[in-house]
């Protein structure tokens, strides 16, 4: 069984990605709206970047860096304080002392370590449970597709491909229960054309074609599978699937940019325009990219392609060097929250038989007061050796080793705690 002290790792790690990925996301979606349809490319970038940037930061933090840099988050269970008492007491040696049963600890509920760990897991099931099903139900409409037929739509890959940067063909097939094409796979890469392809003309086939060969060319269908992913592990982060429908809006926008950097902006606003009307009336949502799986975003998506405002796509290098920076800033600087365990809770009430305000620590008033109970049972018990003792004495010694015992045990508890922390708590 888990306890609160094995969960709270995991729970600060889960605080610590909650508050990266609300500081990434935030600031990468703030920027958008800002700059609006100005810089597509690298706001499409950064938002590529702070998909996966928080979950790579907060997990160096825990893994490498042994957790983030600021203070512990308190946690709500504490030590019970000590109970006081005020006059000092005599006691017999301990061997004399019957042994004394450790009180009942009180019942305490469920830690809340322990809950927001059973509420993050069972999101991720549910949401898990989710990203299967749309899995499924896209797996069932691919099981019927077959080789693409059209000897024209071969052609045209084969052209189109070298164009948009493919050294290797993809797979082509078609099916016919798919409304318009998508474009998925990393390690063996596809596009899946629907039944009405064949109706295209020569320019709007090659527009089609470069915009999904530039998903695969830019490799969208992986991020694309990680967004969902991450989004389906943590779906308590309320800006990922605002992140993920921006970023896939950029996406769309830089794939018909490219295709009619190949093709012509003509071209592509007339096959985004025939695809339209196989959407009517609107499918179901896929988990892959489309050429117009939505058609609320038509409109944009025209006006863009005619503009034609691609604009350069970021260098490389720059990209790496501000993602390793950004990353590095998250990792290294970025705040976290740490759950700390709580300390076990003392076993049995005990006694302390002094004030403890001067200068001296606890620990050494509590191991002081033992010694002098222990020299003043020996000298009692020297006095008293060979001499008839009343009923009432013979109480109260029984209640002073009583009284020793508890003071012993807590000696010995405060020896084993100090042994288990470093030498600086002592």
């Amino acid at each position: 069984m888990s306890t609160d002290s094995d969960l709270a790792p995991f729970v600060g790690w889960l605080l610590t990605f909650l508050l990266h990925s609300t500081c990434a996301l935030g600031a990468a979606l703030l920027l958008g709206a800002a700059l609006r349809d100005r810089a597509i490319a690298w706001q499409e970038r950064l938002l590529r970047f702070v998909l996966w940037a928080p979950l790579v930061s907060s997990s160096l933090q825990f893994l490498v860096l042994g957790g983030p840099w600021t203070g512990g988050f308190p946690s709500p269970a504490a030590d019970a304080p000590l109970a006081r008492e005020g006059a000092p007491l005599l006691a017999m040696p301990i061997a004399a002392a019957a042994p004394l049963a450790d009180p009942t600890p009180p019942a305490a509920g469920p830690s809340w370590s322990l809950v927001v760990a059973a509420l993050a897991a069972i999101a991720a099931i549910v949401g898990l449970g989710w990203l299967w099903l749309s899995r499924r139900r896209l797996a069932r409409m691919l099981a019927t597709r077959r080789p693409e037929p059209d000897a024209r739509v071969l052609a045209a890959v084969a052209m189109v491909a070298p164009r948009v940067g493919l050294r290797r063909l993809p797979r082509v097939r078609r099916c016919d229960l798919l409304p318009t094409p998508i474009a998925f796979g990393l390690l063996r890469p596809e596009v899946c054309l629907p039944s009405r392809v064949g109706e295209l003309g020569a320019a709007s086939l090659a527009a089609m074609l470069a915009h999904e060969l530039a998903h695969l060319r830019r490799r969208d269908p992986a991020v694309m599978a990680l967004g969902a992913l991450l989004q389906a592990l943590f779906p308590w982060q309320l800006l990922l699937p605002v992140a993920r429908r921006r970023w896939l809006r950029l996406v769309e926008l830089r794939c018909d940019a490219i295709a009619a950097g190949h093709t012509s902006p003509t071209a592509v606003a007339r096959c985004l325009l025939e695809v339209a009307e196989w959407l009517r009336p609107p499918p179901a949502a896929m988990p892959a990219l489309g050429m117009a799986a939505r058609a609320s975003s038509l409109r944009d998506r025209i006006e863009a392609a005619l503009q034609h405002r691609a604009g350069p796509p970021p260098r490389r290098v720059l990209s790496m060097a501000f993602g390793g920076v950004s990353l590095s800033a998250l990792t290294f600087a970025g705040p976290g929250l740490q759950a700390t365990p709580p300390e076990p809770p003392p076993v049995a009430s005990f006694v302390v038989l002094d004030d403890l305000t001067s200068s001296a620590t606890p620990v050494g008033r509590v191991l002081q007061e033992r010694d002098a109970l222990l020299a003043e049972a020996e000298q009692l018990q020297a006095e008293l050796a060979g001499q008839d003792v009343s009923p009432e004495l013979e109480q109260l010694l029984v209640a002073l080793q009583r009284r020793l015992l508890v003071v012993q045990r807590l000696a010995t508890r405060i020896d084993q705690r100090l042994a288990s922390r470093s030498p600086e708590a002592r």
